[in-house]
C-alpha cells in the first residue's frame, strides 16, 4: 500500500489482532475500519468504539486547506473529518468506510485529546504507539503540550 500523502510505500507493523500500516517517509498512519477501536481495547480485549465514533462516515466534513488525498484501498477522494471528544484531531477519511489516515503525530494528539493521557495507556500500547511515533510516548513529553 503507498502513502496517501506523500505516495512511498507503506509497511505493516503488527500489533496484537490489529495491522497498521506506516510511512517510513512522511511518519504517517492508515488505520483500517476499526483497528483504532481495537488499538485502545480494554484490558478484557474489547474494542472501545466509545472512545473512537464512527469517524469514517458519521462526523461532517471539516474545513480545511490541506489537499484532499485518495483513499489507498479504493483510491477515491477522502474526506477531511475532526475527530476526538473534542473534536481537535484533523485526519482523512475514506467514505466508503476503508479507513483512515494520521499525518505525523496525529495519533498522539487523539491520545491527548481522548483525556487518557498517555501514562494511563497499557504499557504495551504506549510501547506500540511509541515506535510508530519513533519516541517516548509519556504524558509529560514536552512535545505533547
Amino acid at each position: 500500500m503507498n502513502c496517501p500523502a506523500c505516495k512511498t510505500r507503506m509497511f505493516v507493523m503488527e500489533y496484537e489482532r490489529l495491522e497498521l500500516d506506516h510511512c517510513p517517509q512522511c511518519a504517517g498512519a492508515w488505520f483500517d475500519a476499526g483497528e483504532l477501536a481495537l488499538l485502545f481495547a480494554d484490558p478484557d480485549g474489547r474494542a472501545r468504539h466509545d472512545l473512537v465514533p464512527d469517524v469514517l462516515t458519521a462526523l461532517p466534513d471539516a474545513e480545511s486547506g490541506e489537499k484532499a488525498r485518495r483513499c489507498p484501498v479504493c483510491r477515491h477522494r477522502m474526506r477531511k473529518v475532526n475527530i476526538g471528544p473534542n473534536r481537535g484531531v484533523l485526519v482523512d477519511a475514506c467514505g466508503r468506510g476503508h479507513g483512515f489516515f494520521f499525518d505525523r503525530g496525529e495519533i498522539a494528539d487523539l491520545v491527548a485529546d481522548l483525556d487518557i493521557g498517555a501514562d494511563n495507556l497499557p504499557a504495551r500500547v504506549r510501547a506500540f504507539l511509541g515506535g510508530v511515533l519513533g519516541r517516548d510516548l509519556a504524558a509529560n513529553d514536552p512535545e505533547e503540550t
